[in-house]
């Protein structure tokens, strides 16, 4: 191994390339033992068990229907287990067929699968006898013939698979035994020849680095003296002992530098912290003079902002330790020549007596006023807004600002910026707030007013239509009549539109309050299907309700749990087509009443779920069929069940249907008192 004594590039090549080889040998060895030992367990997890799990399936399901098809021809029981075996042994006889692909599981698997055909053959023929004829007892008892030979093949099939399992197991114990052998002495071997390669390798490199080490670590102790040996070692070495001596010689002159950009860096975080602190305009340009002047050695500090288009008279003053009240009045200077400033990045700083050249004329002479002074002007805004500028001074005897100095300074102009910015933004959304509270108030006044308003012409319509439908008026004729039922139609939608809107407007006005007593929740909702009974019937909608208890007793205000089940009854009516149904179920679940509303209507699409509990929204398929509605009944729901510290839950399938589930505390004192029910 002689490159192991050459430069230590060669060194470390060749032994990382002997490691990596060895490395990759192993893991090849690894590799084909691996995949020799998990063929016989791919075998048997892939073909064995799932062989034998769908004939315990099949053997499973052919005694449902053989139970099921002797207890329907001797006792006259329903063929509900008979038929559910027969939908479902398919699949797991056709997964069989498929899988068999051995010579010594195929024969087994045709006899298996012929003869469930045959009982299946058998059993349509007995279906056709009526239970009580003669033939009954013959056919019963062929079927039960029938499974026992099912049964035999099935056993006969599970033999050979049990079979065929032990061998893979056997296969896969003597395979794991050799892996692990060859694995355990290539291990040995390839172990061996890199450990005689890492003791060779450390012998040529490790005297000389642990040298540098003592060095860096008498460095990293303080010893900022030390210095390493240069003439020892390979030619990498000594150069990383030439490096590492001028990086000690560097490191001195970095180390005051770090500690007075930490000192600036802490300033900069406090004073962004005082920033934050505050949301008035004010008290944010206060506290970055005062955060600027109090730990940075300036004389001065000015915080300047724009003001119809000009820079000029400071908004705060730092000087002498403290923030003065009297302000020196700057010389004001045109807005754009900072913004110039600005927009190019730069920083100026200098004497004031001399400014750069680059710094417009007019903010030239602003400075020259000042006398002859170290000045740092800082522009900062948000964006591309300019808002204004720091400008800070101090005595030409304390010498240049630094860069470290000049950054600090930006750091703290950007968070004064966006404090400033943020001021803005949260002054701007009380207003706005203030302002949307009051069209909010507006909106719902308006809503109540207009409600109100409606409701007497409303009232005399329908007054008068009933004298019409009366005949007090004459007789009617029937095309008469059917203008009647639109007008009669109509106007009830208006008036539930009416009610809809009051409710809704006194839910907002933070007036909706019920008036909760003992409620008998079973004749609540039977008085709320007999009151949508007709309106179903005339849809052609079958309306059915349970309440298997009789009385449920709740604290609730019956008339406004009438109005959510007639809520969730009307929408069940109107988005179920003619011929569907509408179900009510009411019952107790622990201490809560529960009323389920089921229905096989048009459903709701997933997306459009989230967004039932807006007011107004209405479901694109309900709008799609021109079905009427406000979409303020849920919301409705929502707001009385909120009321009677309950629940509601809405489940629904486009074109399968929904289900509406309110859930209220059972009043577990005392029954219900009779009459408590609808209203």
């Amino acid at each position: 191994m002689k490159w192991l004594n050459r430069s230590v590039g060669r060194a470390l090549r060749g032994t990382f390339g002997l490691l990596v080889a060895l490395v990759l040998l192993s893991g090849a060895v690894a590799t084909i033992e691996s995949t020799r030992q998990s063929a016989a367990l791919q075998q048997l997890f892939d073909h064995n068990l799932p062989l034998r799990l769908n004939n315990l399936k099949l053997r499973s399901t052919m005694g449902d229907a053989t139970r099921g098809l002797r207890n329907y021809l001797l006792y006259e029981q329903p063929k509900t287990t008979y038929l559910e075996a027969r939908n479902t042994y398919p699949p797991y006889l056709e997964a069989l067929v498929r899988r068999a692909d051995r010579p010594q599981e195929r024969p087994l698997i045709e006899d298996l699968r012929q003869k469930v055909l045959d009982w299946f053959d058998y059993a349509s023929q007995a279906e056709r006898v009526r239970p009580g004829e003669p033939q009954v007892p013959q056919f019963a008892e062929g079927s039960r013939l029938r499974y026992e030979e099912i049964l035999r093949s099935s056993d006969a099939l599970e033999a050979q698979l049990t079979r065929r399992t032990a061998e893979l197991d056997e296969q896969s114990a003597s395979n794991r035994f050799w892996g692990t052998v060859t694995t355990i002495v290539f291990a040995v071997i390839a172990g061996a020849i890199a450990l005689i390669t890492a003791i060779r390798a450390y012998r040529v490199l490790v005297p000389p680095l642990a040298a540098m080490g003592g060095t860096l670590g008498r460095l990293t102790a303080g010893d900022h003296a030390a210095r390493a040996p240069c003439g020892e070692g390979p030619t990498e070495i000594r150069q990383l002992g030439t490096a590492i001596n001028m990086l000690a010689d560097e490191s001195d002159r970095l180390r005051a530098a770090e500690r007075e950009r930490a000192r600036l860096a802490q300033v900069a975080h406090e004073a962004a912290a005082r920033i934050r602190r505050t949301l008035d305009a004010e008290d944010v340009v206060r506290e970055a003079a005062a955060a600027l002047g109090a730990k940075l050695p300036a004389d001065r500090v000015f915080v300047q902002l724009i003001r119809e288009g000009m820079i000029g008279a400071a908004e705060v003053e730092w000087s002498g330790g403290r923030l003065v009240e009297d302000v020196v009045q700057l010389p004001s200077v045109p807005a754009r020549e900072a913004e110039e400033v600005y927009h190019r990045g730069v920083t100026p700083t200098g004497s004031t007596a001399d400014p750069p050249g680059y710094i417009p004329e007019a903010s030239a002479r602003a400075l020259r006023e000042l006398g002859d002074k170290q000045f740092l002007f800082v522009p900062f805004g948000v964006g591309d807004k300019l808002l204004g500028s720091i400008l800070l001074t101090r005595s030409t005897s304390k010498g240049l600002w630094s860069t470290d100095e000049m950054e600090a300074v930006k750091v703290v102009g950007t968070d004064l910026g966006r404090g400033l910015e943020q001021a803005s933004l949260y002054s701007r959304e009380r207003e706005l707030v203030k302002e949307l509270r009051a069209l909010d108030s507006a909106k719902t006044d308006f809503m109540s007013t207009v409600s109100h308003e409606l409701r007497s012409p409303l009232t005399s319509i329908a007054g008068y239509l009933e004298i019409l439908r009366d005949e007090e008026a004459g007789e009617i004729n029937p095309a008469q009549d059917r203008m009647l039922d639109a007008i009669d139609r109509n106007t009830t939608r208006l008036r539930l539109l009416i009610e809809d809107l009051l409710t809704l407007s006194r839910i907002e006005a933070g007036a909706f309050r019920s008036l909760k007593q003992r409620t008998n929740l079973c004749e609540v909702v039977e008085g709320a299907v007999a009151t949508m009974r007709p309106t179903a019937d005339k849809a052609q909608v079958g309306l059915e309700v349970d309440c298997a208890d009789g009385s449920i007793a709740v604290d609730g205000d019956p008339n406004q749990l009438d109005r959510a089940m007639v809520n969730l009854l009307s929408n069940a009516v109107k988005f179920t087509r003619a011929g569907g149904s509408v179900s009510v179920r009411v019952a107790v679940e622990g201490d809560q009443a529960v009323v389920a509303v089921a229905d096989t209507g048009i459903g709701i699409p997933e997306e459009e779920m989230p967004r039932l509990s807006t007011r107004f929204f209405r479901a694109s398929n309900a709008t799609e069929l021109s079905i009427p509605g406000t979409g303020l009944g849920l919301s409705i729901v929502r707001s009385i069940v909120a009321n009677h510290s309950g629940a509601f839950d809405l489940k629904s399938e486009e074109g399968r249907g929904t289900t509406a589930t309110i859930r209220i505390p059972v009043r577990t004192s005392e029954p219900a008192v009779p009459g408590a029910g609808a209203a």
